[in-house]
């Protein structure tokens, strides 16, 4: 139920930023948290079921990797006047389609929980997914969040 309600509520706010003209620094960070929890909560979860703990970890890296230095090659637009910046609707889809993605491996768990055993590879994949994604939000706001005061 939570791992279902934090990844509607990622998408809904990468939606929500994607549809907005400026986005503040704290809404460049509320999608990211959310995907951060769904993450942990599926790494959890393989990490009861004995998966080694380092590959989620890598995965976790690997998208931050990803999204750092797509945050760093986001056009990004300063207004002098607001707390806040102007990214691109390219950048912005991008962010929806991870936040997309996070929503459907989270989806994936849920389905996979309830259908027994056998499923324990498809689930280990989706976690692995889940915290790539995370690593590559978080990433992406922690350095837009760098380039807007450093800029400013």
């Amino acid at each position: 139920m939570l791992l279902a309600a934090a990844s509607a509520g990622c998408v809904y706010l990468a939606l929500r930023e994607v549809r907005r003209r400026y986005v503040s620094q704290w809404r460049l960070f509320a999608p990211a948290s959310l995907a951060l929890f769904v993450a942990l909560a599926m790494a959890l979860l393989q990490i009861a079921a004995q998966q080694p703990p380092w590959t989620l970890g890598a995965a976790f890296l690997a998208g931050a990797l990803i999204g750092g230095s797509r945050g760093l090659i986001i056009p990004l637009k300063h207004d002098m006047y607001r707390p806040q910046m102007v990214v691109s609707k390219p950048a912005k889809l991008v962010l929806l389609g991870v936040a997309l993605a996070v929503a459907a491996v989270a989806t994936v768990e849920i389905i996979a929980a309830f259908n027994g055993p056998g499923l324990e590879a498809v689930r280990y994949w989706a976690a692995l997914v889940a915290n790539a994604c995370a690593g590559a939000m978080l990433a992406r706001a922690v350095v837009l969040t760098v380039r807007l005061h450093r800029h400013g």
